[in-house]
Formats: structure tokens, sequence, C-alpha cells
């Protein structure tokens, strides 16, 4: 076991009161009040720089120069009513351990601090809001008054340029439930548009004079099952996903519905074949709703892009990975999974890798953590360890940016996004 490994098992009282703390705060997206001052106060009599990015969060910096480490934590919940640990007044809840991010991130900067480990170059942690994809009339009432740009915090950072300096990216997410302490690596996330389909038809009544009205529900309905047949096209090794809900099924149960709404995502974990799949859909829908004489309105949003790892920095992480864990590395996993991780990996050299120690299901009413060793600790110490080889040996550093090709420009990102 390295040195950091009895460093962190040193601080994990600390660790733990920050995970307690984080868990029982839980905030959707850009409204991470609470915690960005929770996160901001560990570090207010540090010897750091602190930059704040308004609702999009903060950073957190140690040295000047090159090279240049940057580490990701993400601050948000998302919206699980029934977790035994849900905000009353919106839901919210830390069912996808988001707030371990931000202790074991937070936990790396007070230790880099603390040991005086960062003595050329320099390491930015930046806590980002809103990764969950959700609450999205709140974020687009943001972007319409000016204070966001894009509905999730990594995409308005991006399009800031805050990444321009760092050389590569380092973040972690939690496995969810583990037979055995296992680790992560190289794992593919897919890519998203959100979708949402507005049926538009005509109101009768529904016992009297049905034949007068063009029912919406109906529309709706055909669209899905029409959606349902299309499956069969889809490739498997495409790891395409088509999940969608209705969120207005009529106005009254005895008027014929005039008007529907379904939405949800088009996935891949291709970015050619989400664009082919996102059009397909859009086809099967338009013409069922024209089957049944109604109208149907379609509003696609560019969700994420999926993530690609870089493998040469993710070799820097498996020796690490391997005091902590052996062989029990999970490697190459492909994931239905969407982040904005994903966009960052368009930019820079980025890996997110995965750690074990929760029970219960990820996004459901029973997550939380169950093993802080695994938890808290052995991400702490995989992302010390990586940070103290990326600063000390340019050669590793320079080979992790030779093989790494930027797949688009933020100009390019910019107008894919019409901004």
């Amino acid at each position: 076991m390295s040195d950091w490994m009895k460093i962190v098992s040193d601080f994990q009282s600390e660790l733990m009161r920050w995970e307690k703390d984080l868990f029982a705060m839980p905030e959707l997206g850009f409204k991470e009040k609470q915690t960005k001052a929770y996160l901001l106060n560990l570090f207010r009599e540090q010897n750091v720089q602190i930059e704040d990015f308004g609702l999009s969060g903060f950073s957190v910096s140690i040295g000047q120069g090159k090279p240049h480490v940057g580490l990701i934590a993400e601050m948000d919940a998302l919206v699980v009513t029934n977790h035994f640990m849900a905000s009353p007044s919106d839901g919210a809840a830390h069912a996808c351990g988001h707030h371990l991010q931000s202790a074991i991130m937070a936990g790396v900067m007070k230790l880099l601090v603390t040991q005086k480990t960062v003595t050329q170059g320099k390491v930015t942690c930046y806590f980002i809001a809103a990764e969950e994809y959700v609450d999205l009339d709140a974020r687009k009432q943001l972007r319409d008054q000016g204070k966001i740009v894009l509905l999730s915090g990594k995409q308005n950072l991006i399009i800031e340029d805050r990444f321009k300096d760092v050389d590569v990216l380092i973040s972690c997410h939690t496995m969810g439930a583990t037979d055995r302490p296992k680790m992560e690596i190289n794992s593919m996330l897919s890519g998203f548009v959100y979708k949402k389909y507005t049926f538009i038809g005509k109101s009768s009544h529904a016992a009297v004079a049905p034949h007068l009205g063009v029912n919406a529900l109906s529309a709706m309905a055909l669209a899905q099952s029409a959606i349902g047949l299309l499956r069969e096209t889809f490739r498997e090794e495409d790891l395409i996903r088509v999940h969608l809900m209705s969120t207005l099924g009529g106005q009254s149960v005895n008027a014929v519905p005039s008007k529907t709404v379904l939405e949800g995502y088009v996935r891949s974990i291709d970015t050619n074949i989400l664009t082919q799949v996102s059009e397909k859909i859009d086809h099967t829908v338009t013409h069922s709703a024209q089957a049944l004489f109604a109208q149907v309105e379609i509003e696609s949003t560019p969700g994420y892009f999926p993530l690609k790892q870089s493998e040469e920095l993710s070799d820097v992480l498996r020796p690490l990975m391997v005091d902590c864990v052996g062989e029990n590395i999970v490697n190459h996993q492909k994931s239905f999974a969407a982040g904005d991780i994903g966009d960052c990996s368009l930019f820079v050299p980025t890996v997110q890798f995965g750690f074990s120690g929760c029970k219960g299901v990820v996004h459901g009413a029973d997550f939380c953590m169950d093993n802080p060793t695994e938890a808290l600790i052995y991400p702490t110490v995989v992302t010390l360890g990586a940070v103290e080889r990326l600063l000390s040996d340019v050669k590793v550093l320079n080979n992790i940016k030779e093989h790494f090709q930027p797949l688009m420009t933020i100009e390019q990102y910019k107008a894919f996004h019409g901004v």
C-alpha cells in the first residue's frame, strides 16, 4: 500500500463527516446553495485560489503553471421523492452518489495542501452543478433569464472555456452495489437527446360526440406502439435506448383529450447512430399523429455526448486501483447511462473511474453509502496517487496528451448548441 493509504485512512473521520453532512442536504441542479456554501467553507482559511462560477459552481486551485491537473466533483441531487433522505420541499435526494464525489475531491484538495504535495505545476478541482438532466422547466427559466446558457453545469463551463488550461481531467463515480470491493476504468457512457412530443387534437364530449373530436391520447398511444415496433431495427452494439413517459394525458375524463405530452430520452453509445435514431423516432411520431388526424409539435434538445475515456490516463490510475482492490477492476464497460463528463472528453483527456462501497439501487429509494473504505478512502487514495504521478513525471503526461485527439473545437460546440 502507498503512503497515501495511511494518510487518507487517518483522515477518514473528516471524509465521513462531510459525506454525512452532504447526504443530508440534497439540492437539484443550479440550486446547490447550501452544498456550495458548505464546500467553500472547507477552504476558507486554506492557501488556495477560489474562483466562483455563479450557479454553475466554483473551483479551488493549488499551485501555478504547468503541468495542470483538473479534478471534477458533481454537487447536485435528483428527484427521488420516496428516498429515505429526500428533501421534503422538492423530493431531491442524493441517490446517485454525487455527494461522495464532493467529499472525495474536497479530501484530495485538503490533503494536497496539508501534505505540501504540489511543489510544481497546478491542481484545480471543479465543484460543478447540475449533472442530472432533470428539473428542466426551472432550468429553462434560468436560461431565459440569462443566468445560464446551457442546461448542465459542465456544458456552461465548457462554453466559458474554463477547462482551456488543464492538461487532463479526473473524476469518479459510484458503481452502485457490488458483490465485492471493485473499481472501474475505461467505461463508456452513452450520449442522449432530450425529446418532448406535444400531440394536438380536438376536444369534444367523450360519450356524446367523440366523432367530432381528435383524440390526442390515441395519437400518443399509437406513437408509443410504433416506436415499440421500431425497436427490432436497433443493433445491440449501438446501445440504443428510447425511454419516454407521458407527462400530460388529457384535460378531463369526459372530454376527448385535446393535448397530450410524451417526453424522455433517446440514447446511444455512438453519436452518429444517436442522430439517426432520433430522426427515426421523430418520423415515427409524426406519422402516427397524422394517421389519427392529430398534429404533433417536436422539441429536441441536445443532451450529452458519449464519454470516451483516455486509455493512457487510465493506465496511470490502474496500478493505484490494484493496490486497493487487487485485480477486481472492471474494464471497458459500456453503459446506457450518460453524463456531461462526456462533453468534457471532447476537448481534454478525461477519465471517470468507478468505485464500490454503496448499497441499494442507483437513482432508487434506498441508495446510500455502505462501506467508507471502498466509497471514500480508496477513490481518494487513487486520485491523490494519480495527481502526484502526473505532476512529477512529464513523460507520462506528454504521452497522454500525444495520444489524445480533440473531437471538436469550442466554437463548433457552441454552434452545435446554437449559442
